[in-house]
């Protein structure tokens, strides 16, 4: 219906906006309509009109997420001949899209490189690294990028520390359950409240490894806080 609606905007010569052709774009993109959606780009640029940032960060979503992360970063580059300034919405899709294809070590250049275009990283480019981190059992390298937060203008966020917690899980070892009990009492001090859930998860992983004495003070610490 979008695509007839756009259609008969140009039969009738209706002057076609950037955030008309932004949306459209984005559109072919959900529908996984990749070549619909760079073609209607070129279109845009052909007859004109100037694509905007987000005009570039729904084509670079597109490729990343529907065709190739390599493909997304020619766009980006572009962008970048251009003269355009990449938000951090620009960088977190394109990180997004390279640590989901496991290039981490370019997903972190990019974070880096954001940081010199005086775009700071921010808790959801850092949440998302992390993230893939832990998926991949880098939990060293998790843990320094969550350091690098608390040290600095990005602090971590409930979702930080629930990743965090959630990987402890994995290898069932006895310290890794001590650290998830460390990060809980950490994020409550930073006044986050976890849910019931994530206090028994920890409750029975701590007992499970023989750790009744930190057990122990995790339960006070659910009860002072009323989960």
């Amino acid at each position: 219906e979008a695509w007839e609606f756009f259609l008969q905007m140009k039969r009738r010569k209706c002057e076609i906006d950037v955030v008309t052709y932004t949306t459209m774009v984005h559109g072919f993109g959900v529908a996984g309509e990749v070549e619909r959606s760079r073609k209607l780009f070129d279109e845009m640029v052909g007859a004109g009109v100037l694509p905007s940032v987000a005009t570039y960060n729904a084509l670079i979503q597109v490729l990343c997420k529907k065709d190739n992360v390599e493909n997304a970063i020619l766009v980006f580059d572009e962008m970048l001949r251009k003269g355009y300034l990449p938000n951090v919405t620009t960088y977190n899709v394109l990180i997004r899209g390279l640590c989901h294809v496991g290039k981490m070590d370019r997903a972190v250049e990019y974070m880096d490189k954001m940081k010199e275009d005086e775009c700071e990283p921010n808790v959801q480019t850092y949440n998302l690294v992390i993230r893939y981190y832990c998926d991949d059992g880098e939990f060293e390298k998790a843990f320094e990028l969550f350091e690098k937060m608390g040290s600095g203008h990005c602090l971590p966020n409930l979702d930080t520390y629930n990743i965090l917690i959630s990987a402890m899980f994995v290898r069932k070892k006895s310290d890794d359950l001590v650290v998830a009990g460390k990060l809980l009492i950490e994020m409550i001090d930073r006044g986050f409240l976890p849910r019931r859930f994530t206090f028994n998860r920890i409750l029975n992983g701590l007992l499970l490894t023989g750790n009744q004495e930190f057990a122990r003070e995790i339960l006070r610490l659910q009860s002072g806080s009323g989960r």
